[in-house]
């Protein structure tokens, strides 16, 4: 999963996830049934597909199942307006 590094007082702590999980409606994805839980792992920003008149993005999931555990990783369509905005990249601040 990727993931911002994190340091603490010199020393490199284990990563964080980017998103956190998201329910999807039917109708704001392809390729299923159902509502939909899960975790974004990555998005295609740059390539979109544009269908009936509707923006959509390819992204990488995370499928979680009722307990919240992850249940399987796949590529789906989602729909672009019910996407969260793109992670701010972080610089690391260096001491001197």
């Amino acid at each position: 999963m990727p993931t911002a590094l994190i340091f603490r007082g010199g020393r490199l702590l284990p990563r964080q996830p980017r998103w956190p999980a998201q329910e999807f409606a039917e109708s704001d994805y392809h390729h299923g049934s159902g509502s939909l839980r899960l975790r974004i792992v990555h998005i295609e920003w740059e390539s979109s597909v544009v269908r009936d008149g509707t923006t959509w993005l390819v992204a990488e999931i995370d499928e979680l199942d009722a307990a919240g555990h992850p249940a399987g990783r796949r590529h789906i369509l989602i729909r672009a307006e019910r996407l969260p905005a793109p992670l701010a990249r972080k610089r690391p601040r260096l001491r001197v």
